[in-house]
């Protein structure tokens, strides 16, 4: 085989070869561009409530001590009426008095009794977490990256980098923070994502649900990927620039991507639901098919300054509602134990209520686990009457001197990375946590 038709060979393949002088005789290749095999490892979820939740209105609650407490923590109910199941105690909300015009609007028949009590066996609750900052994109970054600082990735895209960043849908993201820091591609999904999705499988079809739809006869379309494979094999056998040829061989592996995507319909509803259930149904349906690895789930609202019983409690119930939907998804397309669930805002609000009975920034806050490899019924941190932090000694007993450890953002990725089995990879390396006073993470996940 001459040089010439070995190139047309490893163009057909979307193989890119470069000479040996190109880079002072060492012999340089990519990886040839394959099917990829289904990923069916963990996939990872983050569930991203915009804007700042209230921990003390749903998984650290505080209420008021009276009905006569002039400076109440929570009007909406007494500490008295807080109710518990397993280890996991909880607020007993909701009161639909508080937003009954918002109540008949969204059909809101969740409650917190019904997510608690149906997950509280598999869920972790990590109170008293010290963001150290109430800044908007601050807080969202060092939630769901581990870091106050920029150009570190999430820990979906984390995630999507170590264990299959060729996959055309690895990381997908409906919004919040969704940073790469270049280790993985990132999808921005939509609502109509099926449709779009559909014509990216089946371009050549009028109709991608319609086989026999196509924009031509069956043998003129064969001549057409005739002609663009020979037009292929003669673009890369043309070419001696490293670069040029990379950006060929990108060409081939988008192309081929389809095939994946073709597999994608075949696990994609009929209709998506609106808002989280709908990306629970998407990000299920990619994942399913092998070619997702981590996804974020994203919804706002929870920045609430004013008027936030009525405004605050709606959307967490949307919140739970789109995390049951999303258990309750995987468990019937049968990935049910394959699925981590993490849940987070960009910080908590303020203990007490403003002028306008909302409530302001505040740097304490609560994030939720559950799924493949947490143990459940558990609670990491607290906070005292005031919702501020209290510490954890290194077994996580709680410890109330103004000197001890508090739990930070770094501690939880660590042991996400560790739940990965990733605490130790290139990519921890190339992306380190800083853990406070320089020492060791602390074990949240055990």
């Amino acid at each position: 085989m001459d040089r010439r038709d070995f190139l047309k060979l490893a163009s057909c393949t979307g193989l890119s070869v470069i000479a040996p002088t190109a880079f002072g005789g060492r012999q340089v290749a990519s990886k040839p561009r394959v099917t990829f095999e289904p990923y069916t490892g963990t996939l990872v979820v983050c569930l991203n409530a915009g804007g700042g939740w209230d921990p003390t209105s749903f998984c650290d609650p505080k209420g008021a001590k009276s009905e006569a407490d002039p400076n109440p923590m929570n009007a909406s109910y007494l500490t008295d009426e807080i109710e518990q199941v397993g280890n996991i105690r909880y607020t007993p909300l909701p009161d639909t008095s508080l937003f009954q015009d918002q109540a008949q609007q969204l059909q809101l028949t969740y409650s917190m009794r019904t997510f608690f009590e149906t997950y509280y066996q598999r869920l972790l609750v990590v109170n008293g977490i010290d963001q150290q900052t109430n800044g908007h994109d601050t807080g969202n970054r060092t939630t769901w990256s581990g870091r106050l600082g920029e150009g570190h990735p999430s820990i979906a895209a984390f995630a999507a980098g170590a264990f299959g960043k060729e996959l055309p849908m690895a990381f997908m993201s409906f919004g919040g923070y969704a940073e790469t820091a270049g280790i993985a591609p990132r999808v921005r999904a939509a609502g109509n994502a099926i449709n779009v999705l559909g014509r990216l499988a089946y371009p050549q079809r009028i109709d991608p649900n319609n086989e026999q739809s196509g924009f031509h006869s069956t043998k003129v379309q064969e001549l057409i990927d005739a002609s663009q494979a020979g037009r292929d094999q003669a673009l890369a056998a043309n070419q001696g620039l490293p670069k040029i040829r990379s950006a060929i061989n990108a060409m081939f592996t988008a192309r081929s991507g389809s095939n994946e995507l073709k597999r994608l319909q075949e696990y994609l509803p009929e209709q998506l639901e609106q808002g989280l259930r709908g990306q629970a149904q998407l990000i299920i349906a990619a994942y399913r098919a092998g070619i997702c690895i981590s996804a974020n789930m994203d919804t706002g609202g929870f920045d609430t300054h004013g008027d936030h019983d009525a405004s605050h409690i709606p959307r967490l119930l949307e919140l739970l509602d789109g995390a049951d939907f999303f258990m309750q998804e995987a468990e019937r397309q049968g990935v049910g134990d394959k699925v981590l669930l993490c849940m987070g805002s960009d910080f908590g609000r303020t203990p007490y209520y403003n002028g306008g009975m909302g409530k302001d920034h505040w740097n304490v806050t609560s994030m939720m686990f559950m799924g493949a490899g947490i143990k459940g019924n558990r609670v990491v941190g607290a906070t005292n009457e005031e919702h501020s932090a209290l510490g954890v000694t290194p077994t996580l007993d709680i410890d109330s001197s103004e000197t001890a450890r508090r739990i930070h953002t770094a501690d939880i990725h660590w042991g996400l990375r560790r739940l990965l089995g990733l605490e130790q990879s290139e990519l921890a390396s190339m992306f380190p946590l800083d853990f406070e006073g320089g020492g060791d993470p602390l074990p949240i996940f055990g």
